[in-house]
């Protein structure tokens, strides 16, 4: 009789609770700026953030349950990237939204395929990279393609423009090398580039050296506020609902600075149980990785763990004033129905790379 495999219950229970308190944080957050500034219903931000949450979740079970080996095959993996590469590139031929090429604009709703990328590129290379042999020039027509796939994708995501997803897929493909064992100079090869193009992206936009000035001079205005809101929290917080910084001192607190709310309104021990939550996620994302039934499983649990650990670090970093701003979400909690679903679809395959190597 065949072992009944389950779904890491931790990690589904973490999940689902990190998202919910998304919910609740945006609701909170956001509640001032949708009633007052955009003249919406003071729950849309929120509305639309749990709807988020309940198709994320369908898809997250969905993926789950897949048949795993399917998903990490090449046709299916590399297939999937080639649609996100389409759906990188159609934006770029619809007007701008808030000046970027970022949204891709459907009827009644929009899709950040950028976020897509998070989940579909560590996803194509696992499959790649499963097959590449340990023993060294043997390895480079594996790290050509890979490289090949990598800089498409962060090209594409790089002229929206959005750096700090760009870097944030350079990142994990790096990651995901070194969990190959990818020779020394490969690595090395691959890091240069990852600090080139962040080198690049800064020089090329005057916005984002004003960020690094700012950075290492003092502190812009919304970081201050930020620091203003996590202080005032103090051990306790000021209680649910009772931010002050929320009230249009701090600008989008919904979205990129809404770990600053959570200071404030939960205080220390609350932010604190906030990022465990998270690094819970992380943790056992690199557990499902030491369980996996084959190398490629391995590989994506790991991409995918280390990405989510990446953007959470740098997240908070940029609230604590220990990073220049990037513009990345806090995964599961920030407003952001793209970002949401993505995590959540990137978790249900983590669950199901643990369900078939238990």
């Amino acid at each position: 009789m065949p072992k009944r495999k389950h779904l890491d219950r931790f990690l589904l229970f973490s999940t689902l609770v990190a998202a919910l308190s998304g919910v609740a944080l945006v609701y909170s957050a956001s509640a001032p700026l949708a009633r007052d500034y955009y003249g919406l219903p003071a729950w849309d931000f929120a509305y639309r953030q749990i709807m988020a949450w309940v198709i994320g979740t369908v898809l997250m079970l969905a993926f789950a349950f897949a048949p795993l080996e399917k998903l990490l095959s090449r046709p299916v993996a590399l297939g999937a990237l080639a649609v996100t590469w389409v759906l990188l590139l159609i934006p770029y031929f619809q007007p701008e939204v808030a000046q970027t090429h970022r949204w891709l604009r459907l009827p009644g709703a929009s899709l950040q395929p950028s976020a897509l990328a998070k989940v579909v590129l560590p996803l194509a290379l696992a499959s790649v990279l499963a097959e590449m042999p340990v023993r060294g020039r043997e390895q480079n027509r594996y790290l050509v393609f890979t490289g090949f796939l990598t800089m498409i994708t962060a090209a594409l995501v790089y002229f929206e423009p959005d750096l700090g997803t760009t870097l944030l897929l350079l990142g994990t493909a790096t990651a995901m090398l070194v969990v190959a064992d990818t020779r020394p100079g490969a690595l090395a090869a691959a890091f240069v580039s990852v600090l080139a193009v962040a080198v690049v992206g800064i020089l090329a936009e005057p916005y984002r050296m004003s960020r690094i000035l700012g950075f290492l001079s003092g502190t812009t205005y919304q970081v201050q506020q930020a620091l203003i809101a996590l202080g005032s929290g103090g051990l306790a917080g000021r209680g649910p609902g009772a931010s002050v910084q929320k009230l249009f001192f701090l600008p989008q607190p919904h979205t990129d600075f809404i770990f600053a709310i959570a200071g404030e309104e939960l205080g220390f021990l609350g932010a604190l149980a906030l990022l465990f939550l998270l690094a819970l996620i992380v943790a056992r994302c690199f557990v499902a990785a030491t369980r996996a039934p084959s190398r490629a499983a391995a590989l994506l649990a790991c991409g995918l763990g280390f990405e989510l650990a990446l953007q959470v670090l740098l997240n908070v970093a940029v609230c604590l004033h220990l990073s220049p701003a990037k513009g990345l979400p806090l995964p599961l909690i920030s407003a952001g129905g793209s970002d949401l679903v993505a995590n959540l679809v990137a978790l249900g395959l983590v669950l199901n790379v643990e369900k078939e190597g238990s």
